[in-house]
């Protein structure tokens, strides 16, 4: 019958009394502890989620009121009180097919209805008409006297009656129990006895815990229970939907063959007493190594390391770390009932890593961002999905399907949904960055998403209480989050390799002093690089990482003092915070702005990749971060600044920290004194220059060269940040009698240069008041800060 919307609220209320509150909405009303049955209020129909039935309003009062047709409901209604209206007769939901359950000798027991949309209900005959309860009528499998006729077939358990119907038009015995996924009892086991039984689950998690406890029922029941995952199937797929595909009655049989056969309970029992415990170890490494092959591809990249894909979610992980092994052990136990042995594990890990290596072309494999033809690629890292984010010139989207491969590390976290319009204005609010440098490290986020071109490091440093390593914590989750987003000191050089190849981002906090090879090994990190070493003291073997990777410190001295790595860093110096915030309230106002931060980065790289092909720098300009600079000014320009406006930030920037860098320098101090006293400078063998220098030797300085060789190491190290100073040391080679000469000058002044940069204060436009929006006008005093009088942020 036709209802007035809503009407299945009063209905539900006599039958079912109080619904459950918290379940429920204004368009679901739910009842029951667990809220199992759901009302739809719109639509006037119900589904009870544990019985696996539904349909309408009259549906609803035979079921609970225990009443057999139709027209005895219409009768209930009108003795409640409940306005049927004169709208003639209509069903709610149409049935679509009905499947009947026959004991043994052919005699209907009770019958399961199928209706559309998608509800079941079960009835039991009654002379002439159904009784639609079924509560004590005795359970038997579907399509038991089939299955009976043909003691000697294999019998396929699936996970619905449509599916062993499909399964008897091949020629196939399929049988399952009322109710779906869940409702096996043992009573259905007892039917299978002495039978070979392949169990065949419908792919989703509870088809897999469905088949997980058919299994378990059917040890020392049947001969033998294996169960199949069939490729290839689609997310909630079934057997029906795979030969539907394609699939043919013998490819079926065969693939139920291979299928790992999970040893009955007798049988486990036979084992044990005719065979050794080596070979039941032996028998488990193999089952572990075909339920892997059958549910993970395996790959190896350039280095030999293998990789193994999910079949199902195409997620990719590598074969010796923590996520894979879990998924590996629990998804065995799930299939088979049967815990892994640690020596099993161990076998099959070793047997997988062989046939990885070996199993096609070497693959190239990504951490958490990649460049596929002209387009950028963002691994988001949701369970359970491969999707990402696709970064182009002048757009982004999400995909669920990326064309390339991304590893996800056990410490990985997942990125959020970016919103569209986000903007960066709530970054600010916990990232202490001087306005005057927020145009640089909106650079620096943005070019970490790009794994083509060499990567700067950022350091931020500040006295204690200017919150540098909230701002570091901050900025790393924007693009990498992690479970441990900042990490200790490295002990060795190693540390960094190690935490590079699991990483996209390797952050490091409070740096007090960074080792020469340290500082090295960052700068191999920038422009890309290798690092080996001996796998075993008993082999020869050679472990390599090579990597590329973004990189961020922090600490209350500046750490980067090789010029080298000075060249490829940016250095920003943090204010105090003068009134503070709880870290509390902080973090959790940043989480919740996370989408529109993160939004908000993706649409000004878009902007700035579409500009990007018209930036040109004149040759004078060009600093060895050339890329960066270039990505700087088209990410200015996106945001509306004037030309050249990042060009000039940036340069300014590298004069400081030119300048703090010399600073750390003893030779490079006594050179500048030494220049200051005699400005005609020197030419002369590199002995004289050590003893002429030795006058103006910092006090104090530990680090000072104690040999001419030492002093020609020193000058090689301080002479581009030396010339960036206007100071030019050289090598002019062998003058006199054999001896190396060198040369420290001042240089003349280039009446062609350009003029300095003028002061940050006098730089700013309009744009850092808020034309990004977005990136944010909070003063240092306003940043961060915990007091009553004031709003959070």
């Amino acid at each position: 019958m036709n209802f007035e919307p809503g009407i299945i609220k009063t209905v539900a209320s006599h039958l079912l009394g109080e619904p459950n509150i918290q379940q429920s909405n204004e368009t679901e009303v739910r009842y029951g502890t667990n809220g199992s049955l759901a009302i739809s209020v719109q639509e006037n129909t119900f589904f009870d989620h544990e019985a696996k039935e539904g349909g309408g309003i009259l549906d609803l009062v035979c079921l609970k009121a225990g009443i057999s047709t139709k027209s005895e409901a219409v009768e209930w209604l009108k003795k409640h009180g409940i306005d049927i209206g004169e709208a003639p007769d209509k069903v709610q939901s149409k049935v679509v097919a009905t499947y009947d359950y026959k004991d043994e000798s052919g005699t209907l027991i009770f019958q399961v209805q199928r209706f559309e949309p998608k509800a079941f209900r079960q009835r039991r005959p009654d002379g002439d008409g159904w009784i639609y309860k079924v509560k004590g009528v005795r359970q038997i499998p579907y399509r038991l006297p089939e299955l009976l006729s043909k003691p000697d077939q294999m019998v396929f358990v699936v996970e619905g009656e449509k599916d062993a119907d499909r399964l008897a038009t091949i020629d196939l015995i399929g049988t399952c129990n009322a109710g779906g996924s869940g409702k096996w009892r043992a009573i259905h086991a007892e039917h299978l006895k002495g039978r070979a039984v392949c169990v065949i689950p419908d792919n989703d998690q509870a088809g897999l815990d469905h088949a997980a406890k058919v299994a378990k029922s059917l040890r020392g029941i049947a001969s033998s229970v294996s169960i199949l995952d069939l490729p290839s199937l689609p997310e909630k797929g079934d057997v029906s939907d795979w030969l539907n595909a394609g699939g043919t009655r013998q490819e079926l049989l065969d693939l139920a063959a291979a299928a790992p056969v999970a040893p009955s309970g007798r049988a486990k029992k036979q084992a044990a007493d005719d065979d050794s415990e080596e070979e039941v170890k032996r028998s488990q490494t193999d089952m572990l190594v075909q339920f892997a092959k059958g549910h993970f591809d395996l790959l190896h990249d350039k280095n030999g390391d293998v990789f193994a894909m999910d079949n199902r979610t195409k997620e990719v992980r590598r074969l010796g770390g923590r996520q894979f092994k879990d998924r590996l052990i629990a998804g065995f136990y799930a299939k088979t009932q049967m815990a892994v042995r640690d020596q099993s594990l161990r076998e099959s890990l070793g047997t997988l890593q062989a046939l990885g290596r070996f199993n096609g072309e070497p693959q190239d494999i990504h951490v958490r961002v990649a460049k596929h033809g002209e387009k950028y690629f963002i691994d988001l890292c949701e369970p359970g999905n491969s999707r990402a984010i696709e970064l182009g010139a002048g757009y982004w989207k999400t995909i669920d399907c990326p064309p390339v491969l991304f590893v996800r590390g056990d410490a990985q976290q997942p990125l959020p949904a970016p919103q569209t319009g986000g903007n960066l204005a709530a970054l600010w609010r916990i990232a202490n960055v001087p306005q005057q440098h927020r145009l640089l490290v909106v650079t620096w986020l943005i070019d970490c998403l790009r794994p083509d071109t060499p990567y700067p490091g950022l350091e931020l440093i500040g006295e204690q209480g200017s919150g540098k390593s909230t701002a570091a914590e901050a900025l790393r989750r924007v693009i990498d989050p992690n479970a441990c987003n900042l990490r200790g000191a490295p002990k060795t050089v190693e540390d960094i390799f190690v935490a590079a190849k699991q990483n996209h981002v390797v952050a490091y906090e409070n740096i007090s002093h960074l080792p020469g090879p340290m500082q090295d090994a960052l700068a191999i990190l920038s422009t890309g690089g290798g690092y080996s070493k001996r796998m075993l003291y008993s082999n020869d073997d050679e472990h390599i990482i090579s990597v590329r990777r973004p990189w961020l410190i922090n600490g209350i001295a500046i750490s980067v003092t090789q010029q080298d790595l000075v060249d490829r860093v940016i250095s920003i110096d943090c204010p105090v915070i003068e009134i503070r915030q709880s870290s509390s309230q902080q973090w959790r106002k940043f989480n919740q702005a996370m989408p529109g931060i993160f939004g908000g980065l993706l649409d000004t790289a878009a902007k700035a990749l579409e500009i990007l092909p018209t930036i040109k720098l004149a040759p004078k300009d060009r600093p060895r971060l050339v890329e960066f600079v270039m990505l700087g000014q088209a990410v200015a320009l996106s945001a509306g600044y004037k030309t050249n406006e990042f060009l000039e930030r940036f340069t300014e920037l590298r004069a400081e920290t030119v300048a703090r860098t010399l600073d750390s320098s003893p030779v490079a101090t006594a050179i500048i004194e030494m220049l200051e006293v005699s400005p005609t400078g020197i030419t002369a063998p590199i002995k004289d220059i050590l003893i002429r220098l030795e006058h103006h030797k910092p006090f104090g300085a530990e680090a000072w060269p104690r040999s001419p060789k030492g002093l020609g190491d020193a000058l090689r190290r301080a002479a581009p940040a030396l010339r960036q100073m206007g100071i030019s040391c050289i090598s002019v080679g062998k003058l006199h009698g054999g001896v190396i000469n060198w040369s420290i000058q001042k240089k003349t002044a280039d009446p062609k240069s350009p003029m300095s940069p003028k002061s940050p204060d006098s730089t700013f436009t309009d744009v850092d008041a808020g034309t990004w929006g977005t990136w944010g006008t909070l003063g240092n005093s306003e940043t961060l800060t915990e007091n009553a009088d004031l709003e959070a942020f």
